[in-house]
């Protein structure tokens, strides 16, 4: 019988509230700790960082949805240090992350192909890969990819954004495939976010995220 096993004077004593028990902090995407810098200097260069603002307004607008994994804010960074665009780019960027819609995330998982990276182990290899090993920072980069091409006459190849922009951390395939899907989320009109109004609202918004994360 259940019941006559259960000891009333040891689950008294044992017994401790969830309330108790230690909480772990709650995640920020623009705390510190998701900086992950390599080094005490490297985190000093990157709050000191111009760039530090537009880094975590950027990464605090991917779709939650899209990706298990959180984006780091030291690779939006990386990536906005190596594109060197107008401010008014990356502030259609934002425009552009913002204006996604509810099937983005759910059409990227899906569409998105997956690759191995070079110089995993060979278990890794022959492992079935997930859409959630894909960083997720590829959608950032496709972004600003986006809002490149559609102010700029000349548009280099996908090779150049991977290699410059992305370090070789995404395949050709999956940027084409991501900025596709963005494309198909705002039914391919760019236009209506080129708007004054819009993008001074989002070059505040760079401004004032840059200002919380060093407080």
């Amino acid at each position: 019988d259940d019941e006559s096993d259960f000891d009333e004077e040891y689950f008294t004593r044992t017994y401790q509230p969830l309330s108790n028990l230690p909480t772990p902090p709650p995640s920020c995407r623009d705390s510190i700790a998701s900086l992950s810098p390599r080094s005490l200097t490297e985190q000093d260069e990157l709050l000191e960082s111009a760039l530090l603002g537009p880094a975590v307004h950027l990464v605090n607008l991917v779709p939650p949805t899209a990706s298990l994994a959180t984006p780091s804010v030291s690779t939006v960074h990386e990536i906005l240090t190596r594109a060197n665009l107008p401010s008014e780019t990356v502030a259609l960027a934002v425009c552009i992350l913002d204006s996604l819609n509810s099937k983005f995330s759910h059409n990227w998982r899906l569409s998105c192909p997956l690759a191995c990276l070079e110089g995993t182990s060979a278990p890794a290899r022959h492992a079935r890969p997930h859409i959630d090993a894909v960083c997720p920072e590829v959608i950032v980069l496709a972004s600003l990819i986006v809002a490149v091409k559609f102010l700029e006459d000349y548009q280099e190849p996908t090779h150049h954004y991977a290699s410059n922009w992305g370090n070789d951390l995404w395949t050709c395939e999956q940027i084409n495939v991501t900025e596709r899907c963005i494309m198909e989320s705002l039914g391919y009109r760019i236009m209506p976010l080129w708007d004054r109004q819009l993008i001074e609202d989002a070059l505040a918004d760079m401004q004032r995220a840059g200002r919380q994360a060093n407080l």
